[in-house]
């Protein structure tokens, strides 16, 4: 293949994402939002700053690409290695996109990673469309196996953690799967993508970007599925410069999408502060996602005046007895207090819930948790079932009471299919009924006329009306 490799990294497309309600009445956030493939742009950016190789981003979701479309790029592309990204939920059309690759292209080397292959690598290796598979940060290990790839040597010599075809049989190489040094990365290649494709519910604006600031989770949330927990921060300095890239572009409004962003309101703070002190004050808006217990009135006050507009919320249960057990290290009347004083800075909130945690003995308990989130009195609520995979405390739980059945998801790797039903927690209720009760609680919370004529009246444009609408159309259906 030579020194002139041409990289196709490939964010495939949602036609076949898993079910998660029984009922078929479920949001997906692709509905209503478009949000970047950060980790192919951080992959892409890495590649290009470190090699002279040619590489391509296709966001097959924001970009609404068809099978067909799909096929006509690929050829007229005509790649030599192709990297795929997977969730386990979208993983039926990740592997549909790499067999259209093999058959376009027979001698591509096909990489797949992306939060999928933690879970399920030797599972996914079965299929050989695939030729390796990431485990872990991408940026240095695909960066890697391409010059393996272009200097004809074995993937042997690659230092961190893969899966990979030699011969007839399936190597697992172990190493290091995540980078510390976060600010060694260059940012994302926007110039990759289509970015004015990208929005939020959330926003006025229709384009924004989405900023990751740390990776992994120092918390143990029995619900939740993160195979990294060696959490790691980028410097405020660091962040700051991303985001005058972006404003560059001109970009005036920032996602920051990682769930850890007010780790403490000190580093919020650093980074309104920052904010401040640079050309874009008074010229953009953000929002983040953060925890209730990190939350105080100076680090509010800062963030509004540098243009926090709203922060998301992780409540999830109604009641200390709940949180408690999910080992969510926090109380509700945090959570009561984070919206209060959000609210008392002009800082809009979103409160996220989860329906059907073991807490949860009776539709009581359900109606409860509406309640909740109603008289918390944020200006959007977000409802979820519980949905579990392996790696999780409650997951293993649920399958040691017979619960869950400990083969569903590796069947589903080994032999994926288009209309696929997670396996919901049903200790308590039956997967139609809590189903029911997650689509009542959406009408019950949005179609308040008191809460559409509050919603109405903070629009403050066009642009703003028409996201809100397609947001309003998605949940009231």
């Amino acid at each position: 293949m030579g020194r002139g490799l041409k990289i196709l990294l490939i964010n495939p497309p949602r036609f076949n994402i898993v079910k998660w309600t029984a009922n078929d009445w479920e949001i997906d956030l692709a509905e209503i939002s478009s949000f970047p493939p950060l980790g192919l742009m951080y992959i892409a950016s890495y590649i290009k700053r470190h090699s002279a190789y040619d590489v391509m981003i296709m966001d097959a979701v924001a970009e609404g690409m068809s099978y067909e479309a799909i096929g006509q790029a690929i050829k007229a592309y005509s790649p030599d290695v192709v990297g795929i990204s997977s969730f386990t939920y979208t993983f039926f059309d990740a592997l549909k996109t790499a067999k259209l690759v093999r058959a376009l292209c027979p001698s591509d080397h096909i990489a797949i990673g992306g939060p999928h292959t933690s879970l399920f690598p030797e599972e996914t290796m079965t299929h050989r469309e695939f030729d390796s598979l990431v485990i872990g940060d991408g940026e240095i290990t695909f960066k890697e196996m391409i010059d393996c790839i272009a200097e004809g040597r074995s993937f042997d010599t690659v230092s961190r953690d893969i899966l990979y075809r030699q011969g007839g049989a399936v190597i697992k190489k172990q190493g290091k799967r995540y980078l510390k040094d976060l600010d060694s990365l260059p940012f994302p290649a926007i110039d990759l993508v289509n970015y004015k494709r990208y929005y939020s519910p959330f926003g006025r604006e229709t384009t924004m970007a989405t900023i990751c600031t740390s990776r992994g989770c120092p918390f143990q949330c029995t619900y939740c599925q993160v195979p990294d927990k060696q959490y790691r921060v980028r410097s405020a300095k660091n962040i700051i410069e991303e985001m005058l890239w972006y404003y560059e572009r001109g970009i005036r409004f920032f996602y920051f999408f990682d769930d850890m962003f007010n780790i403490t309101p000190q580093r919020v703070i650093e980074i309104s502060e920052m904010i401040l002190n640079s050309e874009m004050r008074g010229h953009i808006s953000w929002l983040f996602r953060g925890r209730v217990d990190s939350v105080n009135d100076d680090m509010l006050r800062v963030s509004k005046m540098a243009g926090c507009r709203q922060i998301l919320f992780g409540v999830e249960d109604y009641n200390d007895e709940g949180l408690k057990k999910i080992k969510k290290k926090i109380t509700i009347q945090q959570a009561f207090e984070a919206v209060r004083l959000a609210k008392k800075y002009g800082i809009e909130t979103s409160t996220n819930w989860i329906m059907g945690l073991p807490n949860h003995r009776s539709t009581q308990d359900l109606k409860e948790l509406v309640d909740t989130a109603i008289r918390i009195d944020s200006d959007y609520a977000q409802f979820s079932i519980l949905q579990l995979l392996p790696g999780c405390e409650m997951y293993d739980e649920a399958v040691a009471e017979g619960i869950l059945d400990p083969n569903y998801w590796k069947d589903y790797v080994l032999s994926p299919k288009a209309q696929f039903y997670v396996q919901l927690y049903t200790k308590c209720f039956g997967a139609k009924e809590l189903s029911d009760i997650y689509r009542d609680a959406h009408i019950r919370y949005y179609r308040r006329f008191g809460y559409i004529l509050k919603r109405l009246l903070k629009v403050r444009s066009l642009k703003e009306l028409k996201v809100k609408a397609r947001a309003a159309m998605a949940v009231l259906r």
